[in-house]
């Protein structure tokens, strides 16, 4: 079970107010009490932005966060807590300061290969595929590919020699410490068709890019962790994910949100034969990456209107399907954040550790717009309340933890009957059955075998079990 770090809001080590390594170091022993075996790290090289995804330097980190060796500290307390740490990677483009693009702004050809640029006037017309935007930006005259942006160009990986450089890049990170990476907008490599003058995903070399690249660190690191992040079709998702070994599964996060939202397994239900269909047969070809919520989407609870009962629910059915599970910092607590693509900060808000907004450890990069001080839901408060949102996410993710074997089990059978979502799954000949009440009053069941409390409320008697209202169980 991972957990998605964003190290500028975590945790401050130095007292600037910026969360760093020596501060996220600190607080490994919070993820292990929270039943974490994996952490994922948002993007920590040298950028010019808060978020970190254009990077200036790929050879060195952020000095907001610290140095080379506090990061290898980091990694070696993660590693004897028994995590795991991959590391977020963005090779896709590089930041207009990268030292590579400002060569290539002055004429120097070599550098200039690394980037695309505009050599047809009707080539001006290609637009984004998702929003109809512009992908072609202007400086000093020239016009550069740039699919995320003017301040993010993009890399022209037809250019050998920039191959053979993100090799470099990923052994140096590997060789450091990092137990593999994220990479991030994996199906952008080559997205726009030189004979079209047009964006169109060219899936069949993207993939050829990607398999070469994890060979790679395969070679260094045979147990390295790949994760790819590609928002597509479930078939297009498969594409890539048997390559990487864990693609993140984009549709079910979606699917589970937007039926408890509105209380509706059956829908839940069909949509889940869907998206989890890797999980119906024998052969299981990668793992699919489970969440419901990261750094490009609306916070849970604000998802839900601030119904914690939904999203408690909404956690529960997660930790009972197969896959890895991946937790967005501060979603254990229940803070809030409505994405906005062009501001995206207010889903990336300092981890409320004091109820003062203030206090050691305490990151204040930004204001606590969508969390302020003293709502109640910071550590200081929720850590020591035994029936707080909190501890009910916690007692959650505990029991994912415990039953670790449900990230590989089958898929047998997912049915609903009043209102109640009912999941059959097998490992090794044994079957579980898990269910989730949708009800806004108890249920009673028929007593089929031992029943475990995962949220909520269970009382059982001689022959039935009685679940109450958005509560769920495992039966075995």
């Amino acid at each position: 079970m991972f957990y998605e770090l964003f190290l500028r809001s975590f945790a401050d080590g130095n007292g600037d107010g910026i969360g760093d390594f020596k501060g996220a170091t600190e607080k490994l022993d919070y993820l292990s009490e929270l039943g974490i075996t994996g952490i994922w790290l948002l993007p920590i090289m040298k950028s010019p932005s808060y978020h970190g995804y254009t990077v200036s330097d790929f050879y060195s980190v952020n000095p907001a966060y610290g140095t080379l060796e506090d990061a290898k500290v980091f990694l070696e307390r993660a590693h004897a807590k028994g995590m795991k740490v991959i590391l977020d990677m963005p090779l896709n483009h590089t930041t207009i300061t990268h030292p590579w693009f400002l060569k290539a702004l002055s004429g120097d050809n070599r550098h200039r290969s690394k980037y695309l640029w505009l050599e047809k006037p009707e080539w001006l017309k290609a637009r984004r595929p998702w929003d109809n935007q512009k992908v072609w930006s202007k400086l000093n005259g020239e016009y550069y590919y740039a699919l995320f942006g003017p301040g993010s160009p993009d890399l022209n990986y037809e250019n050998p020699e920039l191959r053979e450089e993100a090799k470099r890049i990923l052994s140096f990170w590997l060789s450091l410490g990092f137990d593999g990476f994220r990479f991030d907008a994996a199906k952008h490599i080559f997205d726009f068709s030189k004979e079209t003058g047009k964006c169109e995903y060219q899936h069949e070399r993207n993939i050829a890019f990607w398999k070469d690249l994890t060979e790679h660190c395969r070679k260094i690191n045979p147990d390295a962790v790949f994760v790819s992040e590609v928002w597509d079709d479930p078939d297009i998702v498969d594409l890539y994910s048997t390559v990487f070994g864990i693609g993140f599964n984009f549709p079910l996060a979606y699917a589970i949100k937007e039926n408890i939202l509105v209380l509706n397994p059956g829908k839940l239900a069909e949509a889940l034969y869907h998206v989890m269909n890797r999980y119906f047969g024998d052969e299981i070809l990668y793992a699919s990456g489970t969440f419901l919520t990261n750094h490009d989407m609306t916070r849970l609870l604000s998802y839900m209107k601030g119904d914690e009962s939904k999203a408690l629910l909404a956690f529960s059915v997660l930790t009972t399907l197969p896959g890895i599970p991946f937790i967005y910092y501060g979603e254990e607590l229940g803070m809030k954040g409505e994405y906005n693509e062009f501001a995206n900060e207010a889903q990336l808000e300092p981890f409320p550790w004091f109820e003062l907004g203030s206090g050691p450890w305490q990151t204040e990069w930004k204001a606590f717009a969508s969390n302020p001080p003293f709502s109640g839901l910071s550590y200081e408060v929720q850590g020591l309340t035994i029936h707080s949102y909190f501890s009910r996410v916690k007692n959650i993710l505990h029991f994912r933890k415990k039953n670790s074997w449900i990230g590989n089990c089958k898929i047998l059978e997912i049915k609903v009957k009043n209102n109640v979502l009912f999941l059959a799954v097998e490992v090794k000949g044994e079957t579980t059955l898990f269910v989730h009440n949708f009800n806004p009053k108890a249920v009673i069941l028929e007593k089929q075998g031992h029943a475990t409390l995962i949220n909520g409320e269970l009382s059982e008697f001689e022959n039935s079990i009685s679940l109450e209202r958005m509560s769920s169980a495992m039966i075995k």
